[in-house]
């Protein structure tokens, strides 16, 4: 009877279906993923050429949960204004490495701009999302990968999202460098796979696909593109390792299902979806797999990756992130506070209305004048009005 429990008890909780979208937007990245329960992700926004809003507006989306911008280089973020301006998104996560462009400064100035909390994302951040559902941040790690060939790239977010006994791993423009990292967190093997930098020869080495293990290989690649993506090299390596591979040039948009047992891949026609009014328009199934053939799936037990998957401390996470973040009981929907007398600028960057200036403000105040008493007490702080104090009230805590 306890055996038949647990068994019903293991087909309820991955009951539903998660669904994960490479978007067709040429030489560039943007994933969807949405939960059984509704909650939205979006990892990167293309280069703003085809915009992606029309994407997840044919699809239904009013809102996102969580945007993730792998790193700065304008194929990734280079739609995320529009998206950013289009749609409310509650959680914005990237990497914490500046860009010198205009287009890294106005999704910047937009994110400050519209009150959206903001994140730097780091190894060991887990978002819970249901359905026993997990968004698991592997890299980038302390310390940070320097004088690379591209530091930006080598330091892009990578994540594991993990539903039942399937695993996707996204892993931005990673080059070899991060590879050799993850390599060594030991971070285990991974059915599906976003292949890293649309299939250049700088990532995708014989030692990653040998930890890896990918059986789906999912790039993201303008067709005739400049670079010659995907190379040819990273294809046959892909090959030898015995992974189907999947690209948006020549399929356009890739959906891939997960009952939390098994993966399917599909083929997405996106006219016939933007007719469709947000329902599930496909071409045909491409490839089916069934749980026992996903290597893995999650393959190592969490607890035998302490490195790659600490466990997230209190004090680690701001706590409005809370609603998104592990320690906050899990989803995007729970209560937290920032303790704004101990919090640091980048904690504090993450309540409404407070963006970097106002964030070092609030750290000098305090630092000058002590701790803070009440929400009267910011009234004080250069730059901090009625108006920002309004949208804190409820998301702070003041102890000392």
């Amino acid at each position: 009877m306890t055996l038949l429990l647990l068994l019903l008890a293991w087909s309820q909780a991955f009951a539903g279906t998660l669904t994960v979208e490479v978007l067709d937007v040429g030489q560039g990245d943007a994933i969807l993923i949405r939960t059984p329960a509704g909650k939205s992700i979006l990892i990167d926004a293309g280069t703003g050429r085809p915009d992606v809003v029309p994407m997840l507006e044919a699809r239904g989306l009013t809102a996102l949960d969580l945007v993730v911008a792998t790193h700065a280089h304008a194929d990734h973020i280079g739609g995320m204004d529009e998206v950013l301006e289009a749609l409310p998104v509650r959680v914005y996560g990237d990497q914490g490495l500046p860009h010198t462009t205009t287009t890294y400064s106005h999704v910047m100035g937009l994110v400050e701009q519209k009150g959206i909390q903001y994140l730097t994302l780091r190894q060991g951040r887990v978002f819970k999302l249901d359905d026993g559902i997990r968004l698991e941040v592997l890299g980038p790690q302390e310390p940070l990968l320097l004088n690379t060939r591209s530091d930006l790239n080598a330091n892009s977010v990578v994540t594991r999202l993990v539903h039942g006994k399937n695993c996707f791993l996204f892993t931005g423009d990673s080059e070899e460098p991060t590879e050799h990292r993850l390599i060594a967190d030991q971070i285990g093997s991974c059915a599906v796979l976003k292949v890293a930098h649309h299939g250049s020869d700088h990532s995708t080495t014989v030692p990653w696909l040998a930890e890896v293990k990918p059986q789906i290989a999912l790039i993201s690649v303008g067709a005739r593109n400049r670079y010659g993506h995907p190379d040819d090299a990273a294809l046959a390596r892909l090959e030898t390792a015995g992974a189907d591979i999947y690209r948006t040039d020549r399929m356009g948009t890739l959906r891939v299902l997960s009952d939390g047992k098994t993966v399917r891949v599909e083929e997405v026609d996106e006219r016939a979806l933007s007719g469709a009014g947000g329902g599930l328009a496909a071409v045909g199934v491409r490839a089916s797999v069934p749980s026992g053939a996903v290597a893995s799936g999650i393959v190592a037990p969490l607890p035998e990756r302490p490195v790659a998957l600490r466990a997230v401390a209190p004090e680690a996470v701001p706590a409005p992130l809370a609603r998104a973040v592990e320690d906050a009981g899990g989803s995007l929907s729970g209560a937290g506070f920032i303790a704004i007398n101990r919090a640091t600028i980048e904690e504090l960057q993450v309540l409404p209305g407070i963006g970097p200036a106002k964030a070092a403000a609030i750290v000098r105040h305090r630092e000058t004048h002590g701790a803070f008493g009440s929400l009267a007490d910011l009234d004080a702080v250069a730059g901090i009005g009625p108006a920002t104090i309004e949208k804190l009230d409820g998301q702070v805590s003041f102890a000392p």
